[in-house]
């Protein structure tokens, strides 16, 4: 047996190995250098051009999409509702107050949505989101697990004010039977916040100077099928100068700018 020939392929194919690995550790190096690189990009070019933002969550996410069907209503199953003279037209519920309510200066956000609990039906599932000045309306979202579900076609509840302030009506519309779509094994690690600025600064939806003045996570109807079901992807909420509302597909990225006229009521 040639034991110098074996040595020598011994000591070739350690060699060989020695430099697979290294060539690994290299690769993965880089690509971390590269992330982290990237990222200092991203706040380096908002930086340069004044573009600012609110302090960013940092928790990693994992969600899925999620799928639900507009409520169809029924005067029966509804009830009666506190002080209110209601009528139902197949998926919204619109009522009128027969006393207007008054809206206090302070603590706004905390008592619409304790109005909702107290003259809406299931009025403790909704969260208030924005207020329309110009058309005198307040909007809440229904919620999922604690989360903003932003869809104004299907599951909002809208509050109509007077010229003195006063709550005199609404219209309601809800999503019944929301669930992931897909196991929870499946479900999928979310694009970080920062991800989503530098999705919509890719975009040019974002300009010197600007300022991200809200963000926060929850869901946004992407596909609206023809059986009814409503499909849901998570979603950054983005709001530009405390006027402009973008949603990022937390999975997928795409930005979408929602038309003022869309919150006009």
């Amino acid at each position: 047996m040639d034991w110098s020939r074996i040595k020598t392929i011994f000591i070739f194919t350690f060699l060989v190995l020695d430099l697979f690995l290294a060539f690994q550790f290299y690769e993965k190096r880089s690509s971390s250098q590269l992330d982290v690189i990237a990222e200092s990009s991203i706040e380096d070019q908002l930086k340069a051009n004044d573009i600012t933002y609110v302090s960013l969550p940092k928790n990693s996410l994992k969600e899925s999409y999620i799928a639900g069907k507009s409520k169809k209503f029924d005067l029966n199953e509804i009830g009666k509702l506190k002080d209110q003279t209601i009528d139902i037209y197949d998926e919204v519920i619109n009522g009128t107050l027969i006393h207007p309510v008054l809206i206090p200066a302070a603590n706004k956000a905390f008592f619409f949505e304790n109005f909702a609990k107290e003259y809406v039906w299931n009025g403790d599932r909704y969260k208030f989101c924005k207020v329309n000045d110009a058309t005198k309306t307040v909007y809440l979202c229904q919620t999922y697990k604690n989360r903003m579900v932003y869809n104004i076609n299907n599951s909002f509840i809208e509050l109509k004010y007077n010229d003195q302030n006063e709550i005199v009506s609404y219209k309601q519309r809800y999503l019944e039977g929301l669930k992931e779509v897909v196991d929870k094994q499946k479900v999928q690690e979310v694009l970080p916040a920062i991800k989503a600025i530098e999705n919509m600064y890719v975009k040019d939806e974002l300009n010197p100077g600007d300022r991200i003045t809200k963000v926060d996570f929850g869901y946004y109807t992407i596909i609206p099928l023809s059986t009814g079901v409503k499909v849901l992807a998570p979603a950054w909420h983005l709001v530009v100068n405390d006027k402009d509302d973008y949603f990022v597909n937390a999975i997928e990225g795409q930005v979408i700018k929602v038309d003022s006229n869309q919150w006009s009521g």
